[in-house]
């Protein structure tokens, strides 16, 4: 090969080289030419995106600022307490939790069609809308052993504005916390009275007043009457009286009525006799005429009679003649129940313990002083208050016992039925140390009335036997008179004490359980430490002292609207009067709710609820006092349980009354606390009692 072709051969390969070198390049460059295009497209797509996304969110945070102020109206208007819309009402009421709703459809959402015309004016492509939601609701009550509430719950009032701009969408959210709660004190609300250690001055501490046969007080301090149904001259929600006596009959009516706690060690409550102010005992007498009284007599099952009583004895009779004449004589025993009295109008000595027929030994223990506080209200047909008592208490009757003499020859019973009064042979108080089979029973005005000459021994083997059946001053668990009284309400034809069949237990509380519709609210023991701690997660508000809580809540007419739950930190420990001083008695509660004051004292001046759907709970956290220093009447709850009821005016409470014990000595002035059975938690009344609350502050979210 010559140069020539060799130097045309490398030209020719230089020249591929080139070309290949031209195309690389070339190739390189337009895919960063396109690179650069696509980069160029892609940053303008992003921009373009930004931009509406910012247009999106202004137009959502201008739905915000120009309709929050009537959304706010419209939402204040529909959940104004049970007052409101009623949709609501039923969706926040709803036991249970609650699923996320928008409620536009309960409100007036004219701002919807005002904000589409705004967002058309700047764009065919934009929109603003926004919508009022309820989310993210749970149960904030559940616990039984605390309180178990179906219906209180935590959640949010949602307020979304959401801006659109040329298909980007941009969201912003107002929340607000909202809470249902009931503002009537939980499982309390079931009790008339809640005292957690009644026992705190010894078992017999109440035992102070000393009154006579009529009932009216001859000495010492005034009685506390709790009334645990409604009566005719309730303040608010009073009970029609036939309805109550129909109720009478009912044998589980403490299931409907208020319950009482006596806690701590045993208490021992003296009952009193009489029509007067102090009248209690007349479940066992006919009170169909509340000035007549008869004795209702209770028999003794041939059970408990030992073997002398089974049969007709042949006994001398007591009629003097020249021939002793014997006559056969059939026995029984029964014994009728009476009260505590102390001196009678109608004679100059203790007539309770008159003959001896009671023993003094007895009477050095109980005395004939009766009990402050009086559980059965009093001796009119349709206001005993029969109830359900919880503790270690026990009652203390006299009961005078007579032996049951029938003759069985037609001339001596005729002899019996001709006597007036009626032969009466009481069976005398005895000690064992007097005791003896040659003992005279007879009738007690000593009369000759054709009965047996008859000596204890016929009839008793031995002085355990006979104190068996023996007049005798007998003290017994509440319960067994409870269960008696039934008897004596169905005109049972054989009443024996204690009755033969139980409707009560006694009842430490151990097991409690608050129930409707197979609701369980509360199982277990009452805890006023629980308590406590349930009403300190439900507050709303917090003020820092009593005025500032007056100066807030009172509105200019002087009437309290609360509406919710506040807690007062009280650190200079004030007293708190309610109402203030200064102000008009009583206090005008007009929207209802719980105040809960840290510490101090608690003074109650009178308080009326202007609604039966309203109530007002005063709970009182220290261990200081709570009071009364004025006859005005009280609708109130009042929580105290580590407090003190010191001595006062004479009060008139309606509602739920606890505290750590009563003050009791001869200044205090006692007065009437009567059940609520509106705020009883298995009444469905029960239910007018819940609020709804608002959190004043806003939480903000952007998405």
């Amino acid at each position: 090969m010559d140069l020539s072709a060799i130097s045309n051969s490398i030209r020719s390969a230089r020249q591929g080289f080139a070309i290949m070198f031209a195309v690389i390049i070339g190739t390189v460059m337009l895919i960063l030419a396109v690179s650069l295009y696509t980069f160029v497209g892609h940053q303008h797509s992003g921009i373009q995106t930004i931009v509406h996304g910012e247009i999106a969110h202004f137009l959502a945070e201008a739905g915000i600022n120009s309709s929050i102020g009537s959304v706010r109206e419209a939402v204040t208007k529909i959940m104004s307490g049970n007052s409101g819309n009623q949709r609501l009402n039923n969706l926040l009421l709803k036991p249970g939790s609650l699923e996320d709703v928008c409620i536009n459809d309960m409100l007036d959402t004219s701002w919807n069609s005002d904000l589409e015309k705004f967002s058309r004016e700047i764009d065919e492509e934009a929109s603003i809308k926004v919508d009022v939601w309820l989310r993210d609701f749970t149960a904030s009550e559940n616990e039984p052993s605390s309180w178990a509430d179906p219906i209180a719950k935590d959640g949010y009032l949602v307020i979304e504005s959401t801006g659109t701009f040329k298909g980007t969408k941009r969201v912003i959210s107002i929340k607000r916390q909202v809470r249902v709660g009931n503002i009537a004190p939980a499982w309390l609300s079931k009790f008339s009275l809640f005292v957690t250690d009644a026992a705190r001055n010894g078992e017999g501490s109440f035992n102070l007043i000393r009154n006579d046969y009529r009932g009216m007080i001859t000495d010492g301090p005034k009685p506390l009457i709790v009334y645990n149904h409604a009566t005719p001259d309730a303040p608010i929600e009073s009970g029609n009286i036939s309805d109550i006596l129909r109720g009478e009959k009912e044998a589980a009516i403490w299931q409907t009525r208020g319950w009482i706690w006596l806690g701590g060690r045993r208490s021992r409550l003296n009952l009193c006799s009489g029509a007067g102010d102090l009248g209690e005992i007349f479940h066992f007498y006919d009170v169909s005429n509340p000035n007549v009284f008869s004795p209702v007599k209770f028999s003794t099952p041939a059970t408990a009679l030992s073997g002398a009583f089974s049969s007709s004895l042949l006994i001398p009779w007591d009629k003097s003649s020249s021939s002793v004449r014997q006559v056969g004589y059939s026995f029984g025993h029964s014994f009728v129940l009476d009260g505590f009295h102390d001196r009678s109008s109608r004679k100059e000595t203790d007539a309770m313990y008159e003959g001896n027929i009671l023993s003094t030994g007895e009477k050095s223990i109980f005395s004939s002083k009766s009990s402050i506080l009086h559980l059965y209200g009093d001796a009119r047909k349709g206001y005993q208050s029969r109830t359900r008592v919880f503790g270690q208490v026990y009652t203390a009757f006299p009961r005078y016992a007579n032996l049951e003499i029938k003759p069985d020859e037609p001339d001596v019973e005729a002899m019996f039925a001709a006597a007036n009064p009626p032969p009466l042979y009481l069976l005398p108080s005895i000690s064992e140390r007097d005791y003896n089979n040659s003992i005279i029973i007879h009738d007690i005005m000593s009369r000759q009335l054709g009965g047996p000459l008859l000596q204890t021994g016929m009839l008793w083997r031995n002085y355990s036997e006979y104190a068996q059946l023996m007049s005798r001053i007998s003290e017994l668990p509440y319960v067994e008179s409870y269960n008696s009284m039934q008897d004596v309400y169905d005109n049972k034809a054989a009443r024996t004490f204690p009755s033969d069949s139980a409707i009560l237990r006694q009842d430490t509380g151990a097991s409690t359980s608050i129930e409707r519709d197979q609701h369980v609210f509360f199982k277990g023991r009452p805890n006023p430490d629980r308590l406590m701690q349930l009403f300190s997660d439900r507050v709303h508000i917090e003020v820092d002292s009593i005025s500032e809580f007056w100066e807030r809540f009172l509105n200019e007419r002087d009437e309290l609207e609360l509406n919710a739950i506040v807690s007062i930190k009280n650190s200079r420990m004030l007293d708190m009067q309610i109402p203030a001083p200064g102000k008009p008695q009583p206090l005008i509660v007009k929207g209802g709710g719980m105040v809960i004051l840290e510490q101090g004292n608690l003074v109650m001046r009178g308080v009326s609820c202007s609604s039966p759907g309203e109530t007002l709970t005063v709970v009182m956290a220290g261990n200081g006092s709570v009071s009364f220093s004025s006859t005005q009447s009280n609708h109130v709850n009042i929580v105290a349980p580590d407090a003190e009821l010191a001595y006062g005016s004479k009060f008139d409470m309606f509602g739920s009354l606890c505290v750590g014990s009563i003050y009791a000595d001869h200044r205090f002035q006692g007065g009437v606390l009567r059940f609520r059975p509106g705020q009883d938690p298995t009444n469905p009344g029960y239910d007018r009692f819940y609020k709804v609350f608002i959190d004043p502050k806003d939480s903000f979210w952007n998405e």
